[in-house]
């Protein structure tokens, strides 16, 4: 089978499995908001948000390392116990400064919940990693997806199972049942000849693996700032109120990105570097375009739905805060994930300084704009700027990457900007239904369901119209997919 074949089969694994796993996992979450308290679930997030900071900072990729360069089984070993190493010591720092950090969230029952994420994101986490990577680089993606779907069945089952007894603490034992899983998973499958044997550290793989990993741990950091201290300024700037329902729709939002986009960017960079120069270009195009395809519609669609989504779904303290924020941000559902290909093809090719200056600029842009919109247009300004900050850094980032390596800047803009075009029927026709229906006095159950249906028929319709080739290619491939899975 060749790598593209291999490439999709695993995107359609990922997204099979991670969707209905994830939509599990959020319809948990919602039923857990309904018993849990704000500031009891904001203690919970905050203690997430500061252990995860603190992964991030030692956090130095060692694994794009093992798979770009095909890395020997020696340095595969020293990078599991570097990073595994890096883990212990992290937590032992912010378990100590759990007092401080409640203090600068102003969330001080967060202390509480600190060692159970450190457990499960420092330590579990980490001795999974090397071997998780292993199988990513031999494109084992049905195994990947899922042993993931596995885990998060646990985090939802956990949580579901505990809320009663233990409260908010249910959450942070979701966490943990998530990493004891897929941890004991991968060990067991991965081959422990090609990770675990027999090997000192050695200056010389110590320096390649950090002087490789540095700039991608600097985007790591970048990242986590941009997708989570972006809470500290709405809560700082509006309340913590504000700020629990601002969580809550860009958790919301951010479901295409996180069921969908991320699992196809996790397949792209070890599909890359098995490729030929010249087939890379034509692959990243290829994936932008076919990416942005599939995730616009879910995000502009959502955007579409949220008046109608946060009624059935939110009481009355949330609804008025949920659904305008739901619309704003589902914005980004279109333009973050438009760079990831570029991201995926510079790894590749070992140009990894790209993604460190492009994850600065991307903190830059949306925190700065989060800010000031919120200064100007107040918590629905702050969600503007946060869509505004993530198209910006889209479109600097293609062209950066396009002035530094082969990659064809304008073909790769114009695909992905083809594959918006459907969208625009779509929320045309989604808005104009839901008008009619809210009117027409329809329950909103009823309501949200024909509005997701119409949705779905106008964009397929309007895709084989407007961007016939590319639905054509995507629909080859579901059929091969399908095929090849009968066979």
């Amino acid at each position: 089978m060749s790598i593209g074949r291999q490439a999709a089969r695993g995107v359609a694994w990922y997204m099979l499995l991670g969707v209905s796993t994830r939509v599990l996992g959020l319809a948990g979450t919602l039923v857990l908001q309904r018993f849990i308290s704000p500031g009891d679930f904001g203690a919970v997030n905050a203690a997430s948000i500061a252990v995860t900071t603190a992964s991030a900072f030692t956090s130095f990729s060692f694994g794009q390392y093992l798979i770009a360069k095909r890395a020997s089984p020696e340095v595969a070993t020293q990078a599991a116990i570097i990073h595994i190493a890096l883990g212990l010591a992290a937590t032992a720092i912010v378990y100590a400064l759990r007092g401080a950090i409640g203090e600068l969230f102003n969330a001080p029952a967060l202390g509480q919940y600190v060692l159970g994420y450190a457990v499960a994101n420092l330590i579990l986490d980490r001795v999974r990693y090397v071997p998780e990577r292993i199988l990513m680089r031999a494109l084992r993606f049905r195994t990947l997806a899922m042993i993931n779907g596995a885990g998060e069945l646990a985090l939802t089952a956990t949580a579901l199972a505990s809320f009663h007894r233990f409260g908010a603490y249910a959450i942070m034992f979701g966490a943990v049942a998530r990493s004891v899983v897929t941890s004991a998973l991968f060990l067991a499958v991965a081959p422990r000849a090609e990770w675990l044997v027999r090997a000192r550290l050695r200056a010389g793989d110590v320096r390649d693996l950090l002087g490789y990993g540095i700039p991608i741990m600097i985007a790591i950091v970048t990242d986590t700032a941009t997708s989570k201290w972006d809470n500290g300024i709405v809560s700082r700037m509006f309340g913590a109120k504000i700020m629990g329902g601002y969580n809550s729709a860009y958790n919301l939002a951010d479901t295409p990105i996180s069921n969908v986009a991320e699992h196809i960017g996790e397949v792209l960079m070890p599909s890359f570097s098995r490729m030929e120069a010249g087939q890379r270009e034509r692959a990243a195009v290829r994936a932008a375009s076919l990416m942005s395809l599939v995730v616009s519609p879910l995000g502009v669609g959502l955007g579409a739905i949220a008046p109608t989504a946060a009624a059935v779904f939110f009481n009355d303290q949330w609804r008025p805060i949920v659904a305008p924020m739901l619309t704003i941000l589902s914005v980004m559902t279109v333009f973050r994930p438009m760079p990831w290909a570029v991201i995926s093809y510079v790894q590749a090719v070992q140009r990894t300084h790209i993604v460190m200056i492009s994850s600065f600029l991307r903190a830059i842009l949306v925190l700065s704009l989060v800010a000031a919109g919120g200064s100007v247009g107040g918590p629905n300004g702050a969600c503007v700027g946060a869509g505004i900050g993530f198209a910006l850094h889209a479109v600097v980032t293609i062209l950066a990457a396009g002035r530094v390596t082969p990659l064809p800047a304008g073909q790769y803009l114009g695909a992905v900007a083809r594959s918006l075009l459907p969208c625009v029927p779509m929320f045309v026709a989604v808005m104009a239904l839901a008008g009619g229906l809210e009117r027409a006095g329809t329950p909103l159950v009823a309501s949200l369901v024909a509005q997701v249906a119409v949705g779905a028929v106008v964009y397929v319709g309007a895709a084989f119209l407007l961007v016939r080739p590319s639905a054509d290619e995507l629909l080859r491939l579901g059929r091969e997919a399908i095929s090849r899975r009968r066979g």
